[in-house]
């Protein structure tokens, strides 16, 4: 991502709308899905560490990164047990192996295909044999975020990177794991119901 997408993401979570506190709930069904947690947890991309309380909550030892610094600095409010760390470009300072279950919610699509294979590839260096990765990707359904020219044009993220992903696109994505299973989420602002929120849930071991 170039410095300016970094600079929006900074100004978004500066804002009180942008401080999520409650999981998703597909997140929520998949982690009680694959068992106990045993080991440590990444959660990669975390925004306002919504999801990096849950995990901790079912028992993983997290570590939780982003590359915004106010991102960073709200997780460190959170919780002193969650190692918070500040993240640029892969390759990223984790040990091979690493992590039991990695989250990715709503991070891969804010990249170029060629950033979002590299990070793939990380992902799937960082897990254990038989780990988990759990996320989302935004579908190419989706019209609220207003995408064009592979920029988004909703005011609250205007001009930052984006990329929309068909089943195909995201299959061929996650080609490099193993028993891929997938899900799908649209639903409309109320208010909005000309809008469709829409992404793709992914289940994946390594």
């Amino acid at each position: 991502m170039n410095k300016s997408t970094k600079e929006i993401w900074d100004s978004h979570y500066n804002k009180e709308k942008s401080r999520l506190k409650y999981p998703d709930e597909n997140l929520v069904r998949m982690l009680s899905g694959i068992g106990p947690a045993n080991g440590e947890a990444l959660d990669f991309g975390a925004g306002s560490g919504r999801h990096s309380i849950l995990l901790q909550n079912f028992g993983y030892k997290v570590t939780s990164c982003d590359y915004s610094e106010n991102s960073i600095n709200q997780l460190r409010e959170l919780s002193e047990e969650i190692s918070a760390c500040l993240i640029s470009q892969a390759p990223y300072p984790f040990p091979d192996k690493k992590f039991q279950v990695v989250v990715s919610w709503g991070v891969l699509h804010y990249n170029s295909i060629e950033t979002s294979k590299k990070i793939i590839a990380e992902y799937k260096r960082m897990l254990s044999p038989g780990g988990y990765l759990l996320g989302t990707i935004r579908s190419n359904e989706d019209t609220h975020l207003k995408a064009k020219d592979g920029k988004i044009g909703l005011s609250d993220l205007k001009d930052s990177e984006i990329l929309l992903f068909s089943l195909e696109e995201i299959q061929e994505l996650l080609s490099p794991f193993k028993e891929v299973l997938f899900g799908y989420s649209e639903r409309r602002p109320v208010g909005k119901l000309n809008e469709r929120i829409c992404h793709w849930i992914f289940q994946a071991k390594n």
